[in-house]
């Protein structure tokens, strides 16, 4: 018996295989999903990283501000330790000289003690001094100088003028001495 095939034989000789077009719909709608998919959560990645620098960026601002108060009080107090430094170059600079003036005046009474002269005008430029007065001798001005000598707080002790001048019916004798001051 003979047999008679009535079905097509599949030909695989030059014949394409065709594709189903639902399998590449499929894939392709699966890759897009997934494609969104890893987007959505690339976003939300990167979300949360913008969300910690900007947790770090407000506490380093913080710590700016406590920083920048910090150094205000510095400068504050660096500013004020300045000034009481100059307050305190400035009364010591008032404590030396307040001495000067009085010691040179005490030595100068001192100088003048048993004599019977008298100051007109007393003049102080930093060490240099002059003295104008009036004495009733000549023997006093004398002794007034040679007790400006024996102090050690003055020097170059010299009478620039002296002379003699009716006061009523007394004679004075005025005198001119310039010195210089030892410190």
């Amino acid at each position: 018996m003979i047999r008679i095939n009535l079905l097509p034989e599949p030909r695989t000789k030059g014949v394409k295989k065709q594709w189903d077009v639902r399998i590449e719909a499929a894939g392709a709608a699966a890759a897009i999903v997934l494609a969104v998919v890893a987007c959505f959560w690339y976003a939300s990645e990167l979300d949360a990283e913008i969300q910690a620098k900007q947790l770090t960026k407000q506490d380093k601002e913080k710590q700016i501000a406590a920083l920048q108060l910090q150094v205000k009080e510095v400068e504050d107090f660096e500013k004020k330790k300045k000034e009481l430094e100059d307050k305190g170059r400035i009364i010591d600079e008032l404590e030396k000289k307040r001495g000067g003036p009085v010691r040179t005046m005490d030595h100068i009474s001192q100088s003048m003690e048993p004599l019977k002269l008298w100051l007109v005008r007393l003049e102080v430029k930093e060490k240099e001094i002059a003295m104008e007065g009036k004495g009733l001798s000549q023997d006093d001005v004398v002794e007034f100088i040679n007790n400006l000598r024996r102090t050690e707080h003055f020097s170059k002790i010299s009478l620039v003028e002296s002379r003699a001048t009716a006061e009523g019916k007394t004679t004075a004798y005025l005198f001119k001495i310039s010195a210089s001051l030892n410190n």
